[in-house]
């Protein structure tokens, strides 16, 4: 069994400044690996690696080939990850005037889970992050392959908005369902600001519940699922260049070791989300997180 990953996403630059950021070497680094080498041509050789990959390299490197390309349209290559000939390819059109739309596929990935989460939420973390820089801005959480101990999972993520612009984003249902979608709202999102009320994402596994909420400050809520009851805190801080959320989930139960591993990316992807979001208007994908995945 196969996985094949599709992903769109709309991004406030031109189409050369997208197609730039996905082949030169200084931009790679904050978005897709942690360093690389790579010949921009048909033939060429594209070799990385470093801790933030969305799949830690099986050697020192992932050793790739482009396949194709046309310049400021579209790439693609070739990555052979466990004896199975992988293939990433890029597509750029124009959304508007000054705008891009961007189509990324990853097809053959013969798993779904990596040390950093799953392969769609590390894909979505990197495009988020392509989106920011591609815009003039600060990447942000990147896939994290270091391994967790203890049951309990803490996150930092920094966003260049007011506490009260980024509290909001949390207590109006309307804002909640765009950024916990990706951009794609369902409606399901509800947020009810008081100890005891309802407080939904719109996920189907088990009700969230609030058990405190300080306005621009903090939000404690109690996550009953079928496997577990986790509590999960966002808190809020000033600091000269924005807000940071420092966030905890826990306590995790040994029931499912991958479990905690899966959570990490769920809500590093998350957080990429709520920074787009905040700081450009929309997080950016224009297919819904459902349609970003198929086992082939």
């Amino acid at each position: 069994m196969t996985f094949d990953y599709d992903f769109k996403m709309r991004i406030g630059a031109s189409r050369s400044v997208v197609f730039e950021r996905l082949l030169r070497i200084e931009h790679l680094s904050r978005w897709f690996c942690g360093w690389c080498r790579i010949d921009p041509k048909v033939g060429g050789a594209f070799k990385f690696g470093g801790e933030t990959c969305i799949i830690l390299p099986e050697q020192r490197s992932w050793d790739t080939t482009i396949d194709e390309g046309e310049v400021l349209r579209r790439f693609a290559f070739t990555w052979p990850i466990r004896a199975s000939k992988t293939r990433v390819s890029y597509e750029l059109e124009d959304r508007d005037t000054g705008k891009a739309l961007l189509r990324v596929r990853h097809l053959g990935v013969p798993f779904e889970d990596t040390t950093c989460g799953t392969v769609q939420d590390a894909w979505r973390m990197c495009l988020g992050n392509l989106k920011s820089i591609s815009e003039g801005r600060t990447d942000s959480v990147r896939p994290d392959h270091s391994p967790l101990t203890g049951r309990e999972l803490r996150l930092t993520a920094l966003i260049e908005a007011s506490p009260s612009k980024v509290f909001g984003a949390f207590a109006e249902a309307a804002q909640l369902d765009h950024w916990s979608t990706g951009g794609q709202p369902r409606g399901n999102a509800a947020v009810e600001p008081r100890p005891g009320g309802i407080f939904s994402f719109g996920w189907d596994e088990g009700p969230v519940r609030v058990t405190e909420w300080k306005p621009d400050q903090r939000i404690a809520l109690q996550w009953s699922r079928r496997t577990s009851d986790l509590a999960i805190v966002f808190e809020f801080e000033e600091k000269a260049s924005g807000t940071a959320i420092y966030f905890s989930i826990g306590e995790f139960t040994d029931k499912d070791p991958q479990d905690i591993v899966r959570q990490r990316g769920r809500w590093s992807e998350l957080f990429v989300s709520l920074k787009n979001f905040l700081e450009s208007g929309e997080s950016g994908f224009s297919n819904s997180y459902d349609q970003q995945v198929r086992e082939a």
